[in-house]
């Protein structure tokens, strides 16, 4: 890292990545939370075989969107552990972008520093 200002840029980027991450966990468990209770509801009231059908479509595809959504939280979680293993001198704000897997993660990266001014530009 170059700087302290380099090193605070970075820090605000592991951050975002870091709130994303937590809000992306928190919003999907909150979606799996709320899809049990209407299954659980719908089956409760309803006839064996239209419930059984309905209970798996929804489980299919609330298992799959959970899948890419705790993925995409995993390697949000890995790019910073492995970022913070490599500073301050390992790694700089330009590197950080090489560990990112996922458009999500490169956009986020992007919009932080496009909010931040580099080392040497007016803030």
């Amino acid at each position: 890292m170059q700087d302290q200002k380099d090193c605070a840029r970075m820090c605000r980027v592991l951050a975002a990545q870091l709130t994303d991450a937590q809000a992306r966990f928190e919003r999907a468990s909150g979606e799996l939370i709320g899809t049990l209770d209407r299954l659980e509801t719908a089956m409760a009231g309803g006839q064996p075989g239209e419930t059984v059908a309905v209970l798996q479509g929804t489980l299919d595809s609330l298992l799959f969107a959970q899948a890419q959504e705790h993925d995409l939280i995993r390697q949000m979680m890995a790019a910073v552990a492995q970022a913070l293993s490599r500073m301050p001198d390992g790694i700089d704000v330009e590197g950080l972008s090489s560990l990112y897997v996922s458009d999500v993660q490169r956009s986020l990266h992007r919009d932080v520093l496009a909010a931040v001014p580099a080392p040497g530009e007016a803030a």
